[in-house]
This record gives C-alpha cells, structure tokens and sequence, in this order.
C-alpha cells in the first residue's frame, strides 16, 4: 500500500506507463509536467517540458528499446514526505535481440495540488551505457 498521496500517483503512473495508456498518464499530471534525466544518460539526458513531450519522449523510448509489454518497474523503497515521493525501483524489460535489462533507479515525484509536477530520474548511467549503446552488452 502506498504511504502517502504523492507515491499512490507515483504508483498510478508506473502502471499507466507500462500500459503505454496516454489518457491514463496524462490525468495524472500537470500540463507543465516536467521530466529531469541524467546528463550521462545515453538518452534523452536533460530536462523535458509539457506532458504531451514528456509522453512523447517516454513512451517512444520504450517502444524503440524494449519489445511491447515486457517492461516493469519494481517499487521497492518508496518514501513521501511533503508532496514529494523517492522511488527506489528496478526498472526490467525485454530488448528485441532478447537481452534483459535490468538497472536501478531512483524517482523523485513532486505533486502540485494533486497532480504530478515533475519527475527526476536517477539511473545508473554506466550500465545504461553498456546496454543501449554501441555493442550494446549489458555488461
């Protein structure tokens, strides 16, 4: 069970992504809905503004990476304090050569009056690295 209101719409949020259920997410959040990554991500490092291009830019890095429907992401730690929510998960999925990834992250959510306002993402960037690019071995 979700401690708090901000980890219930973190939780809704994951469920809706690995739908790939657009409305779904889109009445989780806020227009101005923004998504932080990584600089040393290999992909879609920075900060991604307006839900329709967090969508966007979301739903379609799945699409290309990982066969449909194979993706997971595992809530292990969740704690909220103030509208924020931090998600340790394990984020797994199928790549269509059939290599498995499988990497650790960390969200922070920041809720606005009862929706998403943001979602910074910590990823293990090396092994990201490893996987999506050139050879692309996981290791």
């Amino acid at each position: 069970m979700p401690p708090g209101p901000t980890a219930d719409l973190a939780f809704r949020f994951f469920r809706a992504l690995g739908r790939g259920d657009r409305e779904a997410l889109r009445a989780l959040v806020h227009d101005d809905f923004r998504w932080v990554v990584p600089k040393g991500a290999v992909q879609h490092a920075g900060v991604h503004a307006g839900a329709e291009r967090v969508f966007d830019a979301m739903l379609g890095a799945v699409g290309d990476a990982f066969v449909a429907g194979s993706q997971r992401t595992d809530l292990e730690v969740v704690v909220e304090d103030g509208g924020v929510a931090f998600c340790e998960a394990r984020v797994r999925a199928r790549a269509p050569d059939g290599r498995e990834y499988d990497n650790a992250y960390v969200f922070v959510f920041v809720a606005r009056d009862g929706r998403l306002a943001e979602l910074r993402e910590h990823v293990d960037t090396r092994y990201a690295a490893a996987f999506f690019g050139p050879g692309g071995d996981g290791a």
